[in-house]
């Protein structure tokens, strides 16, 4: 079976390891199944990133990045964290009329000179 190999399902298509996870057979899995499992996936998505355009140039520099300073690989894995999910976060209107109205009026009872 392929990792990227899909099933159909109500219009949603859905690689077809996830699909054994969601019915239930990693219950029933001993450790040693489980472990063969998550090594297998690793090394399936680890194949699979590696396929990807530049990615050897980003390995080298994380690699670089993390031997040189590892403060700085840090701060930069909560950057990169922070960014994704600003991202992600759903953007809000401006037209919603969720604001303060502002009005042409002026009270001076409480105001007082200085």
């Amino acid at each position: 079976m392929n990792f990227w190999e899909t099933t159909t399902h109500a219009r949603l298509t859905t690689p077809t390891f996830l699909m054994s996870i969601f019915n239930g057979s990693l219950d029933n899995m001993e450790f040693q199944d489980a472990q063969k499992f998550v090594i297998r996936s690793v090394n399936e998505i680890t194949s699979r990133f590696q396929q990807v355009p530049g990615s050897a140039m980003l390995i080298r520099y994380i690699q670089s990045s993390y031997q040189d300073d590892p403060v700085r690989s840090a701060i930069e894995l909560v950057l990169v964290i922070f960014f994704v999910r600003y991202l992600l976060s759903p953007s809000y209107s401006t037209k919603d009329g969720n604001f303060v109205k502002l009005t042409e009026e002026v009270s001076l009872v409480d105001w007082k000179e200085e």
